[in-house]
């Protein structure tokens, strides 16, 4: 695989990565930096889509439309583990692509797919993996990569208390039409609008607005960590017009 990346999410299947980050993703990729999604599954079968050839398109529309490059593998979806070979296929592509920032899926998702939070726990054991020393034979003699950032987006309805050293909210006021956009081609995900899949547009309208708002922008994305960040913020303030 001859990509690399500056920066990399992590999605459990195809539409989740742009529910979280879209807006943050489009961002990074018009300023110039390369940007990728990997996708853990395909999202089939889901209620509303006979035909998984579907939903692929439907992720490479909504990549072309954030700017980015997009990769999915092949774990299974309903039925996602954190499993040691979910591990060393995702620490494969992070040593492939070399990636400066790594994002993935925060935490449990009430009422929606488990396949959620067992994307976070392979995502946490692949960063590791992915800079392990003499283990070179299970990664078809990839040198090893040790990633220095990584953080997490967050998709779930319902805003629960989340506990991490680091919280910033990215500015995506100019980039949130963009997200909408990209998640408007998953039609045959979003297209029926019921208590059980509500209306996306609504549901990402309000989320970045409440996101948005709290450190005074008109929308945004949160974001979460594990490290305190090293920034100087007096100084920072400072330097402010």
């Amino acid at each position: 695989m001859e990509i690399t990346f500056d920066v990399l999410a992590v999605s459990p299947h195809p539409d989740d990565a742009e529910i979280g980050c879209g807006g943050t993703l489009a961002k990074l990729a018009q300023a110039g930096h390369k940007v990728g999604i990997v996708d853990l599954t395909n999202g089939e079968p889901t209620p509303f889509n006979d035909d998984p050839d579907i939903r692929i398109k439907e992720a490479k529309n909504s990549a072309k439309i954030l700017g980015i490059r997009r990769i999915t593998l092949d774990l299974p979806n309903r039925q996602l583990m954190d499993t040691i070979e979910a591990r060393i296929e995702l620490a494969r592509i992070f040593r492939q692509t070399t990636p400066k920032i790594v994002i993935g899926m925060q935490g449990m998702t009430p009422g929606a797919s488990p396949d959620h939070y067992q994307s976070q726990l392979i995502f946490d054991a692949a960063i590791f993996y992915s800079r392990l020393t003499k283990w070179e034979h299970l990664f078809n003699g990839l040198k090893p990569w040790r990633i220095e950032h990584a953080y997490y987006y967050y998709t779930a309805r319902e805003l629960t208390q989340i506990n991490h050293p680091t919280q910033f909210i990215s500015d995506i006021s100019s980039f949130f039409e963009t997200k909408k956009k990209s998640l408007l081609c998953y039609q045959s995900q979003f297209k029926a609008h019921s208590s059980y899949n509500p209306p996306i547009v609504d549901w990402i309208e309000g989320m970045g607005q409440y996101f948005g708002s709290l450190a005074g922008f008109k929308y945004g994305e949160i974001f979460f960590g594990m490290k305190i960040l090293n920034i100087d913020i007096f100084e920072h303030f400072l330097q402010q017009d």
